[in-house]
């Protein structure tokens, strides 16, 4: 389940992305603050140029596949055993994290054809 306070820092953290337009480290802090571990393994991906925008289609490259990201869905097994269930108490796997980072500053991530 997804708390109350969850959702309020998650809402400020992108407000701040889409105003910032850069990732500094206050706003890499507070990614981490707000998601964790999840956090950090998104920042990892984000450096790592590891998100991939092809078309109107998003990919992020994980540890062992790469996984499309549709909004906040992901087709990685944390999304479905973590993430839907509720288990996790945030509303993203780390890839859809990172995609949705991305996505908010309009950089950072990779164009291929599709």
């Amino acid at each position: 389940m997804i708390s109350e306070s969850f959702k309020l820092a998650r809402e400020r953290l992108f407000k701040k992305l889409q105003s910032a337009a850069v990732l500094n480290p206050d706003i890499e802090r507070e990614i981490v603050e707000v998601y964790q571990g999840r956090g950090k393994r998104a920042l990892e991906a984000i450096k790592g140029r590891r998100v991939i925008r092809r078309g109107q289609r998003w990919f992020v490259r994980g540890k062992n596949d790469e996984y499309e990201v549709v909004k906040n869905f992901c087709t990685c097994s944390d999304y479905v055993m973590n993430i839907s269930t509720g288990k996790a108490g945030v509303d993203m796997c780390y890839h859809a994290l990172a995609k949705n980072i991305c996505q908010a500053l309009n950089s950072y991530y990779v164009v291929e054809p599709e």
